[in-house]
Parts: structure tokens; sequence; C-alpha cells
């Protein structure tokens, strides 16, 4: 007799009955119902009602469900095919199935009680828990065998025992009792081995958690060492450089006091030589401007010399070709006379024709090539009115302005004090449709390059600033300037842009401007020549002479009367020459016209000049009044006075209430009180040198002078101010500081008053 041999994991899962005695018996209940997996079926999820699934979690899924379903419905096709066994033959196969059985949880069982052992060898009794585990190794295998003989007998007996065939199935259903009895303790010690594992995995854990918590530490304690040794051998060598550097404190303490006798002698010798170095820097400072104004000449003669030089070679060229041009005219010229003579003897020698056939009575020559010649040249010679004038302001102490004709199209040129510079043009793409830059050349026709990486200059103002910065680089052609009225030179640069301003577009008039258009010519070159910034005095004389009914109602012409008011002369004082005031408070007085001013006078005291009298008239119908001022310091608001002996009068006062200040080179500028000079630090930074009065007042040395003593106030409050920028501070006036409502302004001015009443105070109590 053949035993059939199930696969495993088909035990549980093709027979139901002993799939339900392990479910019974708690043993984990069957196998999942996929072919060949023993793993035990997944459980019911939570919260769900229902027959649980017969598959695990691995094949609980549509497609493994379908390929059990098929393999179950294989099955039983292949037993409904199979024959009815006989009861002995389905004892034999029973007995079968329950050794297939048997043999399959024997490997797990045996699997489980070596990894129960060894987690109880881990604890605290693994004596105990091996011997159980023997005791129960030793049963299960006993009943084993036991069943396995009596599977055997009842194999043996098969064949006579037919006749009692209800005595065997007794037999094997005892034996299968005892079979289950045995698999439920085996899964007994099933659990007892995993709970067992579970505290000795959980136990390795806490094992190697200590065992990397005690290396972590030991090396801890390794660097700790380490770094102690490290520290203990740094604060040794410490230790002897505080050592040596105690000893060299010593040393040193001995040498300063040595040092600080020799220091005290040093000073009264370094406070004598402090003096004789400002006097050395004053020296060395007006040898340095003297240096550099003769650098700056001998630059510009040297540029001007090359371009005499340019120009002579220039000239030499243009003779040659002239000369040759002109042989070559004589040559034709003795040709044509030649023609000319031979054609006069020939008509000599034929009839003389009847000069009245074929002509009119009233016939006359047409006009002499010659003279229509002379009368173009002489149209040209006329001069011409520019179509357009832009102010480029001053620089270098020259007027430079853009001027552009009619003939001129696009191209502009760049005068300078009215003499040519250069000019600048734009340039356009190829086809002219759009604008690539402005291009900038120099009075001798050379090109000035752009900024690096460019090709063109940006704009208009760019290549005019080019050839304003070559202008300056070149000395001015000697006699080529222009004299200019001392009216105009005189006036602030404010009011000569103003002025320049508002005089162009009547230089510009065109037919369309009405009266300014119909002005005299003579009147419209001075306004021309003003608007060059070159006017003479004839000029000005025209220009102030206009009226409102002259000039017409319109803006141009308001703004160009307003402009005029300040150049007016003052017609009301008959005295023109030097005026002798006499004798007053111990010194001689003079009155003596200024020529930087028209009309105004220097006020002079022993023959030194303290101040300055002028006369302003708004209006050409106001009365004229008089402006005083006494040392850079205005006296009053405006022209505050009636009559030039008012204001003469008002500057003798202001010289007899003033105190002179020390000189430049006085060491009592450097002994400020340091409050004083603190006040001075807090008010000079307080103030805005680039707004306001500040940033405007005139004349522009003056300005530079006053920013650059509070900017040498403004640096420390502990630090000393050299005498040359404080005299300029004590000399200011308050209107030079600010606004009259500033309180920025009328605190500085009142540190300045402290300081100089300190001076003067020093000053009148000298011998």
């Amino acid at each position: 007799m053949t035993t059939k041999t199930i696969r495993r994991g088909k035990a549980a899962a093709t027979d139901e009955w002993l799939a339900r005695k392990l479910i019974e018996a708690g043993f984990g209940g069957a196998d999942c119902d996929f072919p060949d997996c023993t793993n035990a079926r997944a459980p019911r999820p939570p919260g769900k009602s229902g027959s649980p699934t017969k598959f695990c979690v691995q094949h609980n899924n549509r497609r493994d469900r379908q390929k059990a379903y098929r393999a179950r419905k294989d099955l039983e096709k292949e037993r409904a095919a199979a024959p009815e066994p006989v009861p002995v033959q389905q004892a034999v196969a029973r007995g079968a199935r329950e050794e297939q059985v048997l043999a399959s949880l024997l490997p797990r069982v045996l699997t489980a009680l070596e990894a129960v052992h060894q987690g109880q060898q881990a604890g605290a009794d693994t004596a105990a828990v091996a011997a159980h585990i023997e005791q129960v190794t030793s049963d299960a295998t006993e009943k084993v065998r036991q069943a396995e003989q009596r599977r055997e007998e009842a194999v043996g007996d098969a064949e006579a025992a037919r006749a009692e065939a209800s005595r065997s199935e007794q037999a094997a259903e005892h034996a299968r009792t005892e079979r289950q009895a045995a698999l439920l303790e085996a899964a007994c010690a099933l659990g007892e081995a995993a709970d067992a594992d579970r505290r000795a995995t959980a136990d390795r854990a806490a094992l190697d958690k200590l065992s990397e918590a005690h290396r972590e530490l030991r090396d801890t304690h390794q660097q700790l060492s380490g770094a102690h040794n490290l520290l203990k051998t740094q604060h040794e060598e410490l230790e002897q450089v505080h050592t040596a550097l105690t000893g060299e404190h010593r040393q040193l303490l001995a040498a300063h006091g040595r040092l600080q006798g020799e220091a005290e002698t040093q000073r009264h010798r370094l406070e004598e030589l402090s003096g004789q170095h400002t006097r050395l820097e004053e020296t060395h400072r007006r040898t340095a401007a003297d240096l550099a104004a003769a650098q700056s000449e001998k630059t510009g003669l040297a540029a001007r010399l090359d371009e005499l030089q340019t120009h002579r070679e220039e000239l030499k060229t243009e003779n040659g070709r002239l000369n040759s041009l002109l042989e070559e005219e004589r040559e034709r010229h003795r040709r044509e006379l030649a023609a000319l003579q031979a054609e006069l003897n020939t008509a000599r020698k034929a009839p003389v024709p009847d000069t009245t056939a074929g002509h009119d009575d009233n016939h006359t020559p047409g006009p002499d090539p010659a003279d229509s010649d002379g009368d173009a040249d002489a149209a040209q010679d006329e001069p011409r009115a520019p179509v357009a004038i832009e102010d480029l302001g001053v620089h270098g102490g020259a007027g430079w302005t853009l001027v552009r004709y009619e003939d001129d199209h696009s191209r502009w040129r760049v005068l300078r004090d009215g003499e040519i510079a250069g000019s600048i043009q734009p340039e356009h793409s190829l086809h002219g449709t759009s604008l690539l830059g402005w291009s900038a050349r120099t009075s001798h026709a050379m090109p000035l390059q752009p900024p690096h990486g460019q090709k063109h200059f940006a704009n208009r103002e760019q290549a005019a600033g080019a050839v304003v910065r070559d202008g300056l680089r070149r000395a001015p052609a000697s006699g080529s300037a222009a004299a200019v009225a001392a009216a105009f030179a005189a006036l602030t640069e404010p009011d000569q842009n103003a002025l320049v301003a508002a005089v162009i577009p009547l230089a510009i008039a065109s037919e369309r401007a009405g009266k300014l258009a119909r002005l005299p010519q003579a009147v419209r070159e001075a306004a021309l020549r003003t608007a060059l910034r070159v006017p003479g005095e004839d000029d000005l004389r025209q220009l102030t002479a206009l009226d409102a009914s002259e000039l017409g109602r319109s803006k141009e012409a308001r703004q160009l009367l307003r402009a005029l008011q300040d150049l007016a002369p003052a017609t009301a004082q008959q005295e023109t020459g030097p005026v002798d005031l006499g004798t007053i408070g111990g010194r001689a007085w003079r009155l003596e016209p200024d020529p930087a001013y028209l009309g105004g006078y220097r006020v002079l005291a022993d023959g030194t000049e303290v101040g300055a009298v002028a006369p302003v008239r708004r209006r050409k119908n106001d009365t004229v009044r008089w402006t005083a001022e006494h040392r850079r310091r205005a006296l009053g608001r405006g022209p505050a006075h009636a009559s030039r002996d008012a204001a003469a009068r008002a500057v003798i006062a202001a010289e007899d209430a003033w105190v002179p200040l020390p000189e430049l080179d006085d060491e009592a500028y450097l002994r400020i009180p340091a409050g004083l000079r603190s006040d001075l630090y807090g008010a000079a930074g307080r103030v805005d040198l680039r707004r306001g009065r500040l940033a405007q007042i005139q004349p522009g040395a003056y300005r530079q002078q006053l920013h650059a003593a509070l900017g040498q106030a403004r640096r420390s409050a502990s630090g000393r101010i050299r005498g040359h920028h404080l005299a300029v501070l004590l000399d200011a006036a308050r209107e030079d500081l600010g606004a009259p409502g500033s309180a920025a302004a009328d605190r500085l001015y009142e540190a300045i008053e402290g300081i100089r009443s300190v001076f003067v105070t020093s000053t009148s109590s000298r011998p």
C-alpha cells in the first residue's frame, strides 16, 4: 500500500475537520487558503462586521483570491473523478494526513523551542525554562512516537481487520484526540517561546543602548582628558609669559619716568617748532599756488605752441596749394589773353558791322558777372542771427554757449567767450531712421573720444561737456578774448545766468517774435553778444536803455526788463570820481569807484579797504537806494540806505565798533576753551551746506572758504581749528550762515560770537 504525500500547507486547507479542531484548540487558526502558503489568515479589520477573510495579509487581494478559487475548483474536480475509498482506505489516508501535519509542525516546534531556550538563557531562571522545554519536547516526541506506532499497527492490521472497521475507527479517533492534545501543548510551548523571545529582544536592545552610551561616555572622557592636558600646558606657558611681561612692565615704568622728563623738555621745543612749521606751511602753500599757476600757464602755452605749429604746417601746405593754383590760373589767363588778342587783331582787319541791326533801341547791357559776385560776397558778409542758443554756464572762468545757425542744420557750435571751441552733431544710422548718439570735435576738427566702451556720446549735453573739458585743458588764444563790461562781470553767477536766459529770445528773434524782431540791428547784436557772455559797455548801455514800450508786453519782454534792472546805472549821484570824506575818529576816509560794480564805491580807511557801497534801482522809475557792506557783512537788509553818504556813514560806524582779530599765525587760535570748541562742533553739525543760504552765497571763493571752515569745525569736538579757518568763521555775517528764522544758524552764530568775544577780550588786554 502506498502513502500519498500531501504538500506542505495543504493539510489544514483541505481538511475542514482538522482546520476546525485547530481553531477550537486556539492554535492560531487555519492557514491561508492560497496554495502552498502557510501564513496565518489576516485578522478582521477593527470596526467591521462580517466573516473574516480566508487569506493572509500578502494574498488578500483580488488576483490571488481568483487563483485560490481556481485551484480549489480543480481539486474538487479531481476528487469527483476519483473512486470512493473504502473505510480502511479513509483511515489510512487520514493517518497519512496526520503524519504529514505532525511532520510539518515538528520543525516549527523545534525552532520555537530553540528560540525559547535562547530567550530563557538570557533571563534569570534559564535552568528551569530549559528543563520545562525538554520535558515538553520529550512528552511531545513520546506521544508522536506512540501515535506513529499505533498508525503502523493499524496499517499492518488493516488487511486482516476489515471486519473490525469500527474498532479501528475508534482507535484512530483516540489517536487524533491524543495528537490534538500534543498539538495544544506544542502551541502553548510556542507561545511561551515567543514571549521569551520578545523579552530577550528587549533585553538585547537595552544592553545595546547601554553599551553605546558607555562607549560615548568613554570617548567624551578621553576628549576632556586631552583638553584638560592642553589647557594645563597653555596655563603654564601663560604664567611664564605673565612673569616675563611683569618684568618688562617694571622696566617700562622706569623708562617712562625718564622719558616723561625728556618729553616735557621737548614739548617746549615742539611748540616753538610748531609756530615755525605753521609759517613754513603758509609760505609753502603760497609757493605751491604760484607754482601751480605757473605750471598751468606753462601747460596752456605748450598746448598753444603745439596748436600754432600745427596751424603753421597747415598754412604752409595751404600756401603751397594756393601757389600752384595761382600759377595754373596765370597760365590759363595768359592763354585766354593771347586768344583774345588774336581775335581782336582779326576783328580789326574785318569790316565794321551795323551796330543797330538786330537790336532794340532800348537795349541795356546785362549785369557784369564781377559785379554780381561782389554783391553775393557782400550778402554773405552781412551778420547772421542764430536760430537757437543754449547757455552752458561758466566753467573755468569763461562763458560757454551752444549756438546753431540756419545753414548748420543739426550741427551745434560750442563757443567759449564768443570764440569757437568745437562743435557737436547727432549721428544717425545708415538709413537715417534712428539716432545713434552724438559726436564732438574741437576747433581744429579733431574728434573727441566718448567714454570708455561707447561709440558715441549719449546725448547733446554729454558731447558739449566733452568739448568744454577739452577747452579747459587748452589755454585761450592770447588777444582773442573780448573785453567784457565790468558791470556784467560784477554780477553774481545766478544773476548772470538770469540775464543771459532773458536776452536769448531777443538775440534769436524771428519775424514772428513781434516787437523783439523789429528792434534795431545794433540792439540785437548787443543782445547776441550778451547771450554769448561777452557784452561790452556799449552793449549794456543799449540794453538798459530799452523800456516796455519798445519791447512790448510779451512774457520774454517782461523777463528781459526784470533782468536788466540790476544793470541800470545809478543816475541820482552826479559824482563819478573819488570822494574825500575827511578825518573821522582819527582816520582818513575816502570813497573810490568800484571797478567790479558800475556806480559803486569802495570805502577806504587810511588807504585800507574796509567796505563798499553800491546803488540799487529795481525799476527805471524807482528811487535809487544804496547797499552797505562792511568786511563781507551786509549792513541792513537789502538797499536800506537812502543815499550814498548814509551808506558810507553806516560803514564807518561798523568799522569803529569792529575789533581786529589776531594774525593768522597767532597761537591764540589754538587755545580756544574746550567748552566753546564743543559748542562750535555741535552747532556746525546742524547746518546744511548743500541747500539754503550756505549753498548760494556769493562770491564762490568766499563760499568755498566758509564751507572749508565749517567742515573743519565738524570733524571733532576736541580738535583744534587753524587760524585761516577760524578767521573766516569769526568774520562771517549772520545772514551768511542761514535764513533769518533758522534756529541752527542762530545757534552757530552764537557759538561764533562767544569765541569772538574771547579773542576781542584777549586782544584788547594786550599791551
